[in-house]
């Protein structure tokens, strides 16, 4: 036989058209089929392999075989001569598209999980398109260059893409991988859970929502998987849980967080409509960073963060730095030095700029009296109160409130 010829019209037909192109042998297949060590890879030369093995088996010299493999892949053949072991493999390459109700199918018939649904999607945008007429022609021609013989070979299509029976060796084959694709799936989910997750501790709403919508494995995907609303709402309480955990990372006080998940648990539970729960993810992912950002006390120390909550929690009660410090038993002046230090400001300015805030919820909410308000917020010394309100807003409390009526 011609070997110049042949690796001639090997190296020409790779660089014509973008196809595989392979000298075969039978004595040299298990080499031939080695090079690719991927599990997902070694899947599809096992099959190929078996494919091959079939081809083997009938084949006869100056024959060019079409082979359908169980991937629904084309492979052509052509069988120079079957004493010498001499053969040329072209491919894979696919005719026609397989498109996305396809794919199903050939996992079924595969044997594999669903999760190989997108390493398939992936191997198919790899394999060329190329009519089998084309690859005949430049078959036939290099036959015709290598035997000297004007007689065309026969053509013959192996169809082996519904599987036969297997042997044990495919079935501990597809146990290997598919244990390893659940391992894969559930370290895949944990760790953009813990992504997501990490953007609530630091409070980043737009990381968190953006991660939620684009991550691949979440919550909201899951959901559609299901055909319940229990199912639905149950998956949205475990989200609840995982965001509360989160902003307690972030160091909010659990205080709030109980205060935050208990609401979003009543929401869950009085909402009957599949849409409403497919928008709550994003607005409790909303409020859980907001939360974080807002309330997180996460950079201070453990005896500050014990202060503040205790100031957070008797904003409209009588508070002196004497009462602070008696509850975290501490002196009055060593809080004070601490609380200077950690947050550049004096425990009463701290009280009094939070009531401060407190009062412009109140006052844009409720129609109570300037007095009563600022009761609610324990400055019941109502001038005492303007002065305050004045310095911090640059408006005294009712100018406030006639400009939130004006707009």
């Amino acid at each position: 036989m011609n070997i110049d010829i042949l690796d001639f019209s090997q190296k020409l037909i790779s660089k014509c058209i973008p196809i595989k192109v392979h000298r075969l042998s039978q004595s040299m297949l298990n080499d031939f089929l080695s090079l690719e060590h991927s599990e997902f890879h070694s899947m599809i030369y096992y099959h190929l392999t078996q494919c091959l093995h079939q081809y083997f088996r009938q084949c006869k010299t100056s024959t060019i075989y079409n082979l359908i493999t169980p991937f629904h892949t084309h492979y052509t053949i052509l069988c120079l001569s079957k004493e010498e072991d001499e053969y040329l493999l072209l491919g894979p390459f696919m005719e026609n598209p397989i498109d996305e109700s396809m794919i199903y199918p050939i996992i079924n018939n595969l044997q594999l999980t669903l999760d190989y649904a997108v390493n398939l999607k992936f191997y198919y945008q790899s394999i060329p398109f190329i009519e089998n007429t084309t690859i005949l022609e430049i078959l036939y021609t290099i036959h015709e260059s290598i035997t000297q013989s004007s007689l065309l070979p026969e053509v013959h299509t192996l169809d082996l893409s519904i599987l036969t029976h297997q042997d044990s060796s495919y079935t501990l084959l597809l146990e290997d991988m598919n244990r390893t694709s659940m391992y894969k799936a559930i370290e895949e989910r944990y760790a953009e859970e813990e992504k997501m997750l990490s953007y609530i501790t630091s409070g980043d709403v737009i990381l968190a929502q953006s991660h939620w919508e684009n991550s691949p494995i979440h919550l909201q995907s899951l959901s559609r998987l299901q055909d319940s609303l229990r199912n639905r709402k149950d998956l949205l309480i475990v989200a609840n849980t995982l965001f509360r955990k989160a902003a307690q990372a972030g160091g909010v006080h659990p205080i709030y967080l109980d205060e935050i998940s208990s609401k979003w648990a009543i929401r869950i539970e009085q909402t009957n409509s599949f849409a409403e729960l497919d928008a709550m993810p994003r607005k409790m992912i909303h409020a859980y960073c907001l939360l974080t950002k807002n309330r997180s006390m996460a950079q201070y120390s453990p005896i500050v963060q014990k202060a503040l909550t205790f100031i957070h929690l008797n904003l409209s009660s009588s508070l002196s730095v004497k009462k602070i410090a008696n509850e975290v038993n501490l002196s009055p002046d060593y809080l004070t030095r601490l609380f200077k230090k950690e947050l550049n400001i004096t425990v009463i300015c701290y009280i009094n700029t939070k009531r401060i805030y407190k009062s412009l919820k109140l006052l844009a909410t409720t129609n109570l009296s300037i007095g009563e308000i600022g009761d609610l917020v324990g400055l019941s010394n109502t001038a005492y109160f303007h002065t305050l309100f004045k310095k911090e807003i640059g408006l005294s409390p009712n100018q406030y409130r006639k400009q939130l009526k004006s707009n």
